[in-house]
């Protein structure tokens, strides 16, 4: 059995892809179900198509550039270790060109209107719901393929689910046909499950071989089209990328060419797929498409392959604030559990505010957003939201600890041991096991205040940003001096690491003005506050960047602080005047430039002296 089809691929131009074999069983089955039709109409990356305008090409147009490149690295690559080659499956031979073409056609398969919008809302359901769970996984036929199922639902891998939708879709579509459905099923576990599992259907090395291969072409197909329709400053070249294949193949170091493509793509991730508008947009679909599922699983199904399960264009969600960690510092890996407790931050305001979370793969950077509510939030949620969020970034700060110490568990088996070995009297040992707790408890608060403190400074920049009209924008002075960091915070007076930073800017500043201003801050700071605080101790530009260059400054904030606990929060903006009537000049200076700037979400700010100092404008929100 063979086809041959021509399409016009804008990045390709005319092009044609030959299907044989279990390749055109599979493309058949695209005829009968009109899914050539329907991925024409899917954009390949879904909602992010609707955050970036240029992002539109299909998924149909993904798929046929997949099987080109697939061609062409056939053609390439005959008698090389990339070569293809023939494999046997269930005692039948195929060429390896043929088995990667049917992975490609199986896999676009299973993908809903809206891509990973109606997938993560199906995965959220089977997670959630016991019944909707066992009805999809009892639609697969294949034991081993339900283990694995299982495993994607509790892992919440969402980029692997629409494999099971796919299985799923494949029994549907030819029910009565058994033979095919096993010779596509059986090809289909070589491509999702270990290879250790499917020695009985095909040789373990030949299957990684063309897995290897199928995860080249993915990758060089993903780059060749998001990056250029994204407008992204990356682009690649197809045809030198497939013939420069083979060079990359270092075997003899365990590496695959695809691995050249991994900073690439991690560009990708941060500017496109992670990016604020996509997450933003994304979150608002799950959450409106989930809310319409119904208990039959037919029926939400359906809705998801031919129409998407809600209207991609609304979104009533304003992002608030982002938070980055890596993931040896973060409190739960499991991906769907630390998306559980990122939702804590609706406790208490459930309606008014959302959560989501997600991953780079390329730099094990885990991506934590935080959003309001369109017409349902209001200031009054502030000091909760607030309090919810720093909870959270608590829990991650728990987790550096338990990192941590998993890492260094090692440490102490080796110690258990060396003490057995040496006569050590019970002082000596005391004294040997304090210094290495010691050395591990310093490593500890290290990587706290490098890694997990930050966050709490994009808190900062957050409540300041939701207080300012959209039309300015803000950034610290430039901050050059090594003898002190220009953001502190106290944590609910558990770990001070802001006065401490704040009395060593004013001990090392050698300008008397900034002295001046760097004192009115430690006043406020020192005052008792039951919650956290958070200030920067640099002074902060606003500009306004639709004037001109010379125009563009509009005011600075001398320095900022931010209290919270549930029932309140106080943001401080101060203005310093080292002048004889400092209070008077202060709160001409605050009257003139910097009320307004401010938004209204600042409604009952009042100006407050700070004697000797100057003043400072408040913003107070009760619960």
């Amino acid at each position: 059995m063979e086809r041959r089809i021509e399409e016009d691929i804008p990045i390709l131009g005319k092009v044609y892809v030959n299907f044989v074999n279990l390749a055109s069983i599979v493309f058949e089955l695209y005829e009968k179900e009109n899914e050539i039709a329907r991925q024409k109409n899917i954009p390949h990356l879904g909602l992010i198509a609707r955050a970036f305008k240029g992002v539109n090409h299909s998924r149909y147009e993904y798929l046929i550039i997949q099987c080109v490149i697939s061609e062409l690295a056939d053609n390439n690559f005959k008698g090389t270790t990339s070569a293809q080659g023939n494999i046997k499956i269930n005692g039948q031979s195929y060429f390896g060109n043929d088995v990667i073409k049917m992975w490609f056609l199986l896999s676009n398969f299973g993908h809903c209107k809206n891509t990973v919008g109606d997938e993560k809302a199906l995965l959220l359901k089977a997670n959630q719901k016991k019944g909707f769970r066992s009805q999809l996984i009892n639609s697969l036929k294949d034991d081993e393929l339900k283990i694995w199922a299982n495993n994607t639902i509790d892992n919440f891998d969402y980029i692997k689910f629409h494999h099971i939708l796919s299985i799923r879709r494949i029994y549907k579509s030819i029910p009565r046909k058994l033979d095919i459905q096993k010779k596509i099923i059986s090809v289909y576990k070589l491509l999702l499950l270990d290879s250790s599992l499917t020695t009985t259907i095909a040789n373990q090395l030949q299957v990684e071989q063309l897995k290897i291969i199928y995860n080249n072409i993915r990758d060089l197909s993903i780059l060749a089209l998001d990056s250029r329709n994204s407008s992204l400053p990356i682009s690649i070249d197809i045809l030198s990328t497939v013939l420069s294949f083979d060079f990359y193949e270092n075997r003899y170091q365990q590496t695959r060419a695809s691995q050249i493509f991994n900073p690439m793509m991690s560009l990708l991730y941060d500017t496109l797929y992670l990016n604020i508008k996509s997450q933003t947009r994304q979150r608002a679909y799950e959450i409106n498409a989930f809310s319409s599922l119904e208990d039959n699983i037919n029926t939400c199904i359906e809705r998801a392959f031919n129409n998407g399960l809600a209207n991609p264009n609304e979104c009533n969600l304003t992002h608030f604030l982002r938070i980055e960690l890596h993931i040896n510092n973060v409190d739960e890996i499991h991906i769907g559990k630390a998306l559980r407790n990122c939702l804590t931050v609706k406790r208490g305001i459930n309606n008014y505010v959302e959560a989501s979370l997600d991953f780079n793969p390329f730099t094990s950077i885990r991506v934590i957003d935080f959003y309001i509510v369109d017409n349902h939030f209001d200031v009054s949620h502030l000091p909760k939201f607030l309090t919810n969020i720093n909870g959270i970034l608590e829990n991650q700060i728990r987790g550096t600890l338990i990192n941590l110490i998993h890492n260094k568990l090692h440490i102490f088996d080796g110690l258990n041991k060396g003490i057995k070995n040496i006569s050590l009297s019970e002082d000596n040992e005391t004294i040997l096991r304090d210094s290495i707790f010691e050395s591990i408890s310093s490593e500890y608060f290290q990587q706290i205040i490098e890694n997990n403190i930050p966050a709490f400074r994009n808190i900062l920049w957050a409540v300041l940003r939701f207080h300012i009209k959209d039309n300015y924008y803000f950034d610290i002075d430039h901050h050059t001096s090594k003898d002190y960091k220009f953001f502190g915070v106290n944590r609910n007076n558990e770990e001070d690491l802001l006065t401490i930073e704040v009395d060593r800017a004013i001990s090392t500043t050698t300008n008397n003005d900034r002295k001046h201003e760097l004192k009115q801050l430690l006043q406020s700071i020192k005052r008792k506050f039951k919650g956290t605080t958070i200030a920067c101790l640099s002074r902060i530009t606003v500009y306004d960047y639709s004037k001109s260059p010379d125009k563009r400054k509009v005011t600075d904030i001398d320095s900022l602080v931010l209290k919270f606990n549930e029932d309140t929060m106080l943001l401080e903006l101060h203005e310093s005047k080292n002048t004889r009537t400092p209070y008077r000049d202060a709160k001409k200076d605050l009257n003139q430039k910097l009320i307004s700037i401010l938004n209204k979400n600042c409604t009952g700010y009042r100006i407050r002296e700070v004697k000797g100092y100057g003043a400072k404008l408040i913003i107070k929100h009760n619960s």
